[in-house]
C-alpha cells in the first residue's frame, strides 16, 4: 500500500511539472517580452493556468496525508527551501491573477516584476531540492539551504529546463506573426542551452561524494537524465520544424524526468540521511496502513477525475482564441 501511494505521489508532481511548468516557464520568459505584449504571453497561458496549479495541491495534500513522517523529515531538513518554493507558488498566483487590475503600466509592470521574480524562484527551488534529495539531508540535524554544489546546479539546470519548455509553449499558443515567431527563435536557443545545463548536472553527478553514496540505482538515474537531454535536443528541432505541439510535449517530457530519477534513484528510500537519523524509507516515511487504505478509497479515485477534467479543459481549448482576455 505505501508503495501504491509512493507511485501515485510521483504522479501527482509529474503532472505539476509538466503543466504547472508551463505556467513557470512562461512567467520566466516574461520579461524578454515588451511591455505591450505580455499580456498576450499570459492569454495563451490563461484557460490552462489554474488546472496545472492544481497538481501542486494535491501532491502536498498527498504527501502530508500519506507520508507524514517523510514530510515532517523533510520540511524540518530543508525548510528554507520549503519556504521559498510557498513563496514563489503564492508569488506566481498573485501575479498573474491581480496584474491586469490596475490601470497603470508601473503597476502592472511591478507585477510582472513579481511573476517573473517567483518562477524564478519556484524553478530554482524546485531543482535545488531535487538535487538536495540527491545527495542526501542531514536528518535530525539542523535545516540546510543547499548540500553542495550539485543541487545549485540541478537548480539552475530546471531553470533553462523551465524557460525551453514556456518558450515551446509560447511558440505554440501565441498569435500568428511576429510574437510567435519570437517565440519560436527563443525555444529553438534555449532547448539546446537546457540540453547542456543538464548534461552539465549529470557529469557534476558523477563527480559528486554525495550523490555517489545516496543513489542506489545509478544506472537508472544516469538513463533518464540522459533521456530529458534527449529531449531537449528533440523539443528544439521541433521548434525549428514547425512543431511547437511536439516540442511542448517532449519539453514537459524532459520537465518532469527529474521527478522520476530522484523517486527511482533513491528507491526504497524516500529520503536519504547524511546526519545522525537512519535513511527514511518509504514504509517508515509513510501512514499506517488503516490511513492509506482510507485514503485509497477516498483520494485515489480523484486522481483520474483530475485526469480527465485537464483532458477535457485541453481539447476544449486546443485553438486559441483571438481577442480573449482571462488576465
Amino acid at each position: 500500500m505505501d508503495t501504491f501511494w509512493y507511485a501515485l505521489l510521483a504522479v501527482l508532481f509529474l503532472a505539476y511539472f509538466a503543466l504547472g511548468g508551463l505556467d513557470i516557464g512562461v512567467g520566466l520568459l516574461l520579461p524578454v517580452h515588451p511591455y505591450p505584449t505580455r499580456r498576450a504571453a499570459l492569454n495563451a497561458l490563461g484557460p490552462f493556468f489554474l488546472g496545472n496549479e492544481v497538481w501542486i495541491i494535491g501532491a502536498a495534500g498527498a504527501l502530508l496525508a500519506a507520508f507524514p513522517r517523510a514530510e515532517s523529515a523533510l520540511f524540518h531538513a530543508a525548510y528554507p527551501l520549503v519556504i521559498a518554493i510557498v513563496a514563489g507558488l503564492v508569488g506566481i498566483n498573485a501575479g498573474v491573477q491581480l496584474r491586469s487590475r490596475p490601470a497603470g503600466t508601473g503597476a502592472r509592470a511591478a507585477f510582472d516584476g513579481l511573476i517573473a521574480v517567483s518562477a524564478t524562484v519556484l524553478a530554482f527551488g524546485w531543482g535545488a531540492l531535487l538535487g538536495n534529495l540527491l545527495t542526501g539531508l542531514p536528518l535530525g540535524a539542523g535545516p540546510v539551504v543547499l548540500t553542495g554544489w550539485f543541487p545549485a546546479v540541478t537548480g539552475l539546470a530546471l531553470v533553462a529546463v523551465a524557460a525551453a519548455h514556456g518558450a515551446a509553449f509560447l511558440s505554440w499558443r501565441l498569435p500568428d506573426g511576429e510574437l510567435r515567431g519570437r517565440a519560436a527563435r527563443l525555444g529553438s536557443r534555449l532547448a539546446p542551452v537546457a540540453a547542456v545545463a543538464v548534461a552539465a548536472a549529470i557529469a557534476l553527478g558523477f563527480a559528486d561524494a554525495g550523490v555517489r553514496r545516496a543513489v542506489g540505482h545509478p544506472a537508472v538515474a544516469v538513463a533518464l537524465a540522459g533521456a530529458a537531454v534527449v529531449l531537449l535536443v528533440a523539443a528544439g528541432f521541433a521548434v525549428r520544424a514547425g512543431r511547437p505541439q511536439l516540442a511542448v510535449v517532449a519539453s514537459g517530457l524532459a520537465m518532469a524526468l527529474p521527478v522520476v530519477v530522484v523517486g527511482l534513484a533513491v528507491f526504497p528510500n524516500v529520503l536519504v540521511s547524511t546526519g545522525p537519523e537512519p535513511s527514511l524509507t518509504i514504509a517508515a516515511g509513510a501512514a499506517d496502513v488503516t490511513t492509506l487504505r482510507l485514503l485509497s478509497w477516498v483520494a485515489a479515485p480523484l486522481v483520474p477525475l483530475l485526469l480527465a477534467l485537464q483532458v477535457f479543459n485541453w481539447r476544449l481549448f486546443r485553438a486559441g482564441r483571438p481577442g480573449v482576455r482571462y488576465w
